[in-house]
């Protein structure tokens, strides 16, 4: 189960890699129609509604909410109804606060990006990642090293409530030399949220509760302990319209921490994404530096284009952004353009339909009703209920 918690951002991936070469946006935006708009979205989820979504949708243009909505239940055990401040675990999504979070500190001179994490970290106990292992590294998943799960996580989860209790799991050579190729890393962002604290001497869910959520106005936004059990908490299950449709999963982590998890809301992640394009996160240097394309090792060119910590791609004369996250009953998807004020962000707490799929097709109804063209290059929509390779 613990290997599902990225299972729908590999997924995800995977199915884009293919055709990203080739692929083009719109260059303009058109006036949007947005009655039209609200509709065709509606129809679609309703379309998820019957196929045993649970969730919300929330899509925003730079003025207004456009569409938002809440579907299904929060805890299919007393049927509690899904509600537009029902929390939703993150999972991988939640790597863009831990991106954000190395950026901050690159701003104000306390983290080198391409200086070796030993600099930070003296102590770390494999030399090789000591002494070579850059940030930089870390954040496009180039370092070599990968998760952190398996017989020794699941021993020790019931400990792991700090990110130093996850030190010793993620003390691990590098698959290969860093630098030299790509593979997603979960320890990579641990690691990086290990750094964090560091840097900034404060403990990592103090420092993004104090300088992400806290600026940025969210307010339903934690990371809670105990497994997830804290108020208006979203428990994810199967969903779907089978007989297991009710299954409930435990959460994927006791916590969370710099490789994801924790908790939002559909409006808590538009006030992150507007507090990010607006200069309330971050300076416009480094702003600009979060958005810039990041080149990936020769071999690795048929991936889907990264920025640092997040996917970045450009949308006409727009870069758009962003991170998906998916676990047995968890899904997320969370596109934004940033400079337009668009977003998509669909979050769920039943494995099927998927949310990403969902979130392909909402891009591609937004697209073609005028709004920003924020699909992913070489992403083919795909109908309800029908899962990506």
């Amino acid at each position: 189960m613990l290997g599902q918690w990225v299972l729908g951002a590999v997924m995800w991936l995977s199915a884009m890699a293919g055709a990203m070469a080739a692929a083009e946006n719109p260059a303009d935006v058109r006036p949007v129609d947005k009655a039209v708009l609200s509709a065709a979205v509606a129809a679609r989820l309703e379309q998820a509604l019957a196929a045993g979504f649970s969730g919300s949708v929330l899509i925003a243009d730079a003025d207004s909410v456009v569409f938002e909505h809440s579907y299904g239940q929060a805890d299919p055990a007393n049927g509690a109804p899904v509600r537009a401040d029902t929390r939703f675990n993150l999972a991988s999504s939640g790597k863009m606060f831990t991106a954000v979070a190395v950026l901050q500190l690159v701003q104000q001179g306390k983290l080198d990006l391409d200086a070796p994490i030993g600099r930070y970290l003296p102590d770390w106990p494999v030399a090789r990642v000591r002494d070579t292992v850059t940030p930089r590294q870390l954040l496009t998943h180039t370092s070599g090293l990968g998760s952190y799960w398996g017989a020794s996580f699941q021993a020790a989860r019931a400990t792991l409530r700090t990110l130093g209790d996850y030190a010793p799991l993620l003390a691990q050579e590098p698959a290969f030399e860093p630098g030299q190729g790509w593979q997603y890393s979960n320890s990579g962002f641990m690691l990086l949220g290990l750094l964090v604290e560091a840097a900034s001497g404060e403990d990592y869910y103090d420092y993004v509760a104090k300088h992400i959520f806290e600026p940025a106005g969210m307010r339903d936004s934690g990371y809670f302990e105990l497994d997830g059990k804290a108020e208006r908490v979203a428990i994810p299950h199967h969903g779907g319209g089978g007989a297991e449709k009710d299954r409930r999963y435990a959460m994927p982590e006791p916590r969370g921490g710099g490789a994801g998890g924790g908790y939002s809301t559909p409006k808590d992640l538009l006030r992150f994404h507007r507090a990010l394009t607006s200069g309330t996160l971050l300076d416009a240097r480094t702003y600009a530096l979060l958005m810039s394309a990041v080149p990936l090792p020769s071999a690795e060119r048929g991936r889907p284009p990264h920025g640092l910590g997040m996917l970045r791609y450009e949308v006409g004369e727009d870069v758009a952004y962003g991170h998906p996250g998916g676990a047995q009953g968890i899904g997320v998807d969370f596109r934004a353009g940033s400079s337009s004020g668009w977003a998509l962000i669909v979050m769920s707490n039943v494995s099927d339909p998927f949310a990403m799929e969902i979130g392909t097709d909402l891009a591609r109804i937004i697209a073609e009703a005028g709004g920003q063209d924020l699909r992913f290059p070489g992403m083919r929509a795909r109908g309800a209920g029908k899962r990506m390779p």
